[in-house]
């Protein structure tokens, strides 16, 4: 339970002294779940997603994203842990790494959002760029006419069949992703209310100053087709105790679309060694 009342939904599944804490179960669970052969993996739900509790999503924060996780590591009396953060968790868990170094044993950033807003804005988020214009439109003028008004899961299955497929390099594969609109959490009505106020909490980011803090290892992993631009992982990678490893045809979801080179890195580095082709960013720039 969080500082103020908020249950968060968890699941640990595996065997493992030191637990690997992954956020966002409710999209990763099934998908990461061969970790388990080896490790203990602690999947929760953060606040207003899945299947975790909300309260006021006006009052979703990147401060209590950090801090959610510290009251979770608590109630379940972890002393350290790995995490791995997807997406903007990549950059929400090296948030709390930079604050509470002492919990955390290695970090494992996936598709991450950069490092810096200025980042993130130079190169943009290329998916808004793959996804089918016409449809998009035709799914906003049934918005418009308040077609799902009364049905908010078929809005929800709906746009992810829209924009889902610009997060993959073989957009064939988007049938992979979970139907994660059985959770009224990921309804749009709910979701992007809470992207509002989570983003907001962001503010103009910039974390490069403070990469020199991160001491804990750190594997980042981006796909070359993903949206989010390489850029950011690039600048993840290039300070600290940290190296990259770029997987070609693969986007948002390297899991999902090259499972084989994925889990083998991720086995690697929870071992205490670099993967095969993981470099050094620092090295380059330096």
């Amino acid at each position: 339970m969080t500082r103020d009342g908020i249950r968060l939904f968890y699941r640990s599944i595996g065997q493992g002294q030191i637990p690997l804490v992954i956020p966002a179960g409710f999209y990763l669970e099934d998908a990461l779940r061969p970790l388990a052969a080896h490790h203990r993996l602690i999947f929760y739900d953060p606040r207003c997603r899945g299947r975790s509790e909300c309260g006021d999503r006006a009052a979703v924060s990147l401060e209590w994203q950090i801090e959610d996780l510290e009251s979770l590591r608590r109630g379940l009396g972890i002393e350290s842990m790995a995490l791995l953060g997807w997406s903007g968790l990549g950059m929400e868990m090296a948030q709390y790494t930079i604050r509470y170094p002492e919990r955390v044993t290695r970090l494992i950033q996936v598709g991450a959002v950069p490092p810096s807003k200025a980042i993130m804005d130079a190169a943009g988020d290329r998916r808004s760029e793959r996804i089918d214009a016409a449809a998009m439109s035709a799914l906003q003028a049934r918005m418009d006419a308040g077609e799902f008004e009364e049905k908010p899961a078929e809005l929800c299955r709906l746009y992810k069949a829209v924009t889902g497929p610009a997060s993959f390099a073989d957009r064939a594969l988007a049938d992979k992703v979970p139907d994660v609109c059985v959770y009224e959490n990921e309804w749009p009505k709910n979701l992007w209310p809470y992207f509002g106020a989570l983003l907001g909490s962001f503010g103009e980011w910039d974390l490069t100053e403070k990469l020199g803090a991160l001491s804990v290892p750190r594997l980042v992993i981006h796909g070359r087709e993903d949206g989010i631009p390489l850029a950011g992982a690039e600048a993840w990678a290039s300070a600290g105790d940290s190296r990259l490893l770029v997987l070609s045809s693969a986007g948002h979801y390297p899991f999902l679309e090259r499972p084989d080179e994925f889990f083998a890195a991720v086995k690697t580095f929870l071992a205490g060694d670099w993967p095969e082709g993981a470099v050094s960013r620092a090295m380059e720039v330096s």
